[in-house]
């Protein structure tokens, strides 16, 4: 946030955890799937689906459990990133609706960096890179791992920091 407000951008921080974002996704046996709601019918969900139709980029900051984001944020994609806000179901397949955003992705892992890479195949990067952003027209989207972050200090944490600073003035600037 440090970095943002030193870019001179609007931010709008979401924490889930403390916002008390459920993240079941209920569907009537009538509705294929997730759309835009209404703030009447929850004001938590329609203000992010709000915001994200606002951001002309978003940065995603969370710890990676069993090579995957989060359940929590799953279901923020699964809510949020929903019909009429990042796709259009009116066309098969669905199509995007966020094309021209760009995307930063800060994933915190226990393991190392070869488990990650070698043993899982960057799966949880994959999640975010060929599921998610393509899918509601993302294009543009940049993941960084910090990984062992049980011991992040040091050059370490110095050289991941510098990264992330680095990638969020590429991406304000890309969007001025």
């Amino acid at each position: 946030m440090d970095a943002l407000a030193g870019l001179a951008v609007e931010t709008r921080l979401h924490d889930l955890l403390a916002d008390g974002f459920d993240p079941v996704l209920r569907l009537r046996v009538d509705q294929p799937s997730a759309e835009a709601l209404d703030p009447k019918a929850d004001p938590l969900v329609a203000g992010y689906q709000a915001d994200v139709r606002w951001a002309s980029h978003m940065v995603i900051i969370h710890p990676v459990w069993w090579f995957a984001p989060p359940a929590i944020l799953k279901g923020w994609v699964d809510r949020v990133l929903a019909g009429g806000v990042a796709l259009d179901h009116g066309t098969e397949p669905p199509r995007g609706l966020l094309g021209g955003r760009r995307a930063l992705v800060l994933q915190t892992f226990k393991a190392s960096s070869s488990v990650d890479r070698w043993v899982m195949g960057g799966i949880s990067g994959k999640f975010w890179k060929r599921a998610v952003f393509p899918s509601v027209g993302i294009q543009s989207s940049t993941v960084l791992n910090l990984h062992a972050a049980q011991k992040p200090w040091g050059a370490r944490l110095e050289t991941f920091e510098r990264r992330v600073r680095k990638e969020l003035t590429h991406l304000v600037a890309s969007t001025n």
